[in-house]
């Protein structure tokens, strides 16, 4: 879907219904609260690559959502886009998900914050499959660690990795 504003004024008045907040706009005001921290403003191109990436399923990258983005006829640099996942990741819409360097793929991957209950992540380092996964035990075990060394523990990220199957069966044949 492509949003079009013709002017300022109609900018203030549209506030896309987001996919993944349950508020109409709470997305639209958390990034624009951000962007006049930033002394920013919320274009078009931003209220379009907002509506992007809430409409993607899953786990994505900056490219992806360059390619995305240019299926809809808007030509951002690779670099606006990583500029605006910082600020939705600022913004709490968004959050960095895996940082693997060493898959194919590399960079960053990124994920939905809102509607979204607390996971950790397994990760292939050869072709950089990701799989979320929830052990209670595991928030039990950290919580713990965490009163042992006086701290109160706010959040955390998990990431474990090694070799999803497929790979590790390719890396036994060879």
């Amino acid at each position: 879907m492509v949003l079009v504003i013709a002017n300022h004024m109609q900018q203030k008045l549209l506030k896309p219904k987001c996919s993944l907040c349950a508020n109409q706009g709470y997305c639209y005001d958390r990034l624009n609260s951000v962007l006049k921290a930033h002394s920013g403003r919320l274009t078009k191109e931003r209220l379009v690559l907002l509506k992007t990436i809430c409409d993607i399923k899953g786990h994505f990258q900056a490219d992806h959502v360059l390619r995305l983005l240019k299926d809809q006829q808007y030509n951002l640099s690779l670099v606006t886009v990583y500029r605006n996942l910082s600020l939705l990741v600022e913004a709490g819409i968004i959050r960095r998900a895996s940082v693997h360097e060493d898959a194919p793929s590399g960079g960053a991957w990124y994920e939905h914050v809102w509607g979204r209950r607390h996971h950790d992540h397994l990760v292939c380092m050869q072709c950089g499959r990701s799989v979320e996964f929830s052990y209670p035990a595991i928030d039990v075990l950290q919580e713990a660690v965490a009163r042992e060394h006086g701290f109160t523990l706010e959040r955390h990220h998990l990431e474990l990795v090694g070799l999803c199957p497929e790979c590790r069966n390719e890396k036994d044949r060879a």
